[in-house]
């Protein structure tokens, strides 16, 4: 099969008819799109006008998630970029990750499209982002969108979903652990990873069992939403404009990060395997039980919805299919198990739309080492 990219778009509500034109023009076959928040600090005046309020600011975005051939990786997020003047400070973000395995049959790109929109193939960058992923109880992400806010690196996002699988196994505190999850997103340089982890499982109390869950994949970012703050501004040119200029004139964003990436500590790391698997409601219950049965601790589970731009006409293009996603990070060793029993069984036989990628993912140490305290305490 052809090698392929996974390209996630984060776009503002204003701007995602913008976007859906320009997915149309590339004829992608499949896109997977689910709602979302972007989160902000929003500057208010106080009470008649004395003292200004800073409060938290849900914005309605959309997440895309498709999946391009990786030579037109690069053009794919550049041409997307433009069209819809993503860079512009709080409309989205970009990232791209290299997916380990797909089976589907046969994906239909236009690839005249591809190279009329995006340009010829080319080399995709080198993952200079971290993407951090964070599962805690809904009602919880507030406060950690706050605190991340509140430290300058990141807009964070929000998806809600449904935790599984471990639950089942903790008796009667399984009644204490609620099943609807929020999962914010993290988008930093890489050395500030290791400083959101530390601060996300302070904040959250993730070294406990049932508090919530944290890991961390590298990613290539062209577009990274620093539009922390709403309010009246002050300067000719806002801060978000300030920092990607100085980005591009430095040709990187190393020069804003707040921690330095410890190469000690990034050895002791506990690498992992994220398993994405998008299906029918019916058919990814299957795989998360096969998955549970061959060792994994969990799952979460998202509506989505899917579409294809390969339509010709825009409003066939925009019917949406119902599917289900389900998110599970698990050992290398377990992640070899489900993709033999997968290989065995009848998912990838039917025709139907399946879709599973497998990317290197990392677990903090500290949340790890938390945990065995925590148990050795109880």
């Amino acid at each position: 099969m052809t090698d392929i990219t996974s390209i996630l778009c984060v776009a503002d509500k204003n701007i995602t008819g913008t976007l859906d034109k320009t997915l149309q023009d590339l004829a992608l076959p499949e896109v997977f799109i689910e709602g979302a928040k972007q989160m902000t600090l929003a500057d208010k005046q106080g009470f008649l006008g004395l003292r200004p309020v800073t409060k938290l600011q849900e914005n309605r975005a959309m997440l895309y998630r498709m999946k391009v051939p990786s030579a037109y990786g690069a053009g794919v997020m550049n041409h997307i970029a433009e069209a819809t003047d993503l860079k512009t400070g709080g409309r989205g973000f970009l990232l791209s990750q290299h997916i380990g395995f797909v089976n589907r049959g046969n994906l239909d790109f236009d690839i005249e499209k591809l190279e009329q929109f995006c340009g010829k193939p080319a080399k995709m960058p080198p993952a200079e982002h971290a993407l951090v992923i964070c599962i805690v109880p809904r009602g919880v992400g507030d406060s950690l969108a706050e605190a991340i806010l509140e430290l300058g690196v990141c807009v964070p996002v929000v998806f809600f979903g449904i935790g599984v699988g471990p639950r089942d196994r903790l008796g009667l505190l399984r009644i204490t652990i609620p099943v609807e999850k929020e999962i914010l997103w993290f988008i930093v340089s890489r050395f500030d990873a290791e400083l959101v982890e530390k601060t996300l499982i302070a904040r959250a109390r993730l070294y406990l069992p049932g508090m919530g869950f944290v890991y961390t994949s590298y990613v290539h970012a062209p577009v990274v939403n620093l539009h922390l703050r709403h309010g009246k501004r002050a300067h000719a040119a806002s801060m978000e404009q300030v920092i990607a200029a100085l980005d591009e004139v430095k040709g990187s964003s190393d020069w804003r990060r707040f921690g330095s990436r410890n190469e000690e500590t990034a050895k002791n790391r506990n690498r992992s395997r994220g398993i994405f698997f998008i299906g029918e409601e019916e058919e990814v219950d299957i795989f998360r039980r096969m998955a549970i049965e061959c060792g994994a601790g969990g799952a979460t589970l998202s509506n989505i919805e899917m579409r294809s731009y390969s339509n010709l006409d825009y409003e066939q293009a925009m019917v949406s299919h119902s599917r289900q996603l389900c998110d599970i990070v698990t050992s290398s060793a377990i992640e070899k198990k489900i993709l033999e029993r997968l290989q065995q069984g009848d998912l990838f036989r039917s025709g139907k739309t399946y879709v599973m990628k497998t990317i290197d993912t990392e677990i903090p140490s500290a949340l790890l080492q938390g945990r065995m305290v925590a148990s050795a305490g109880g």
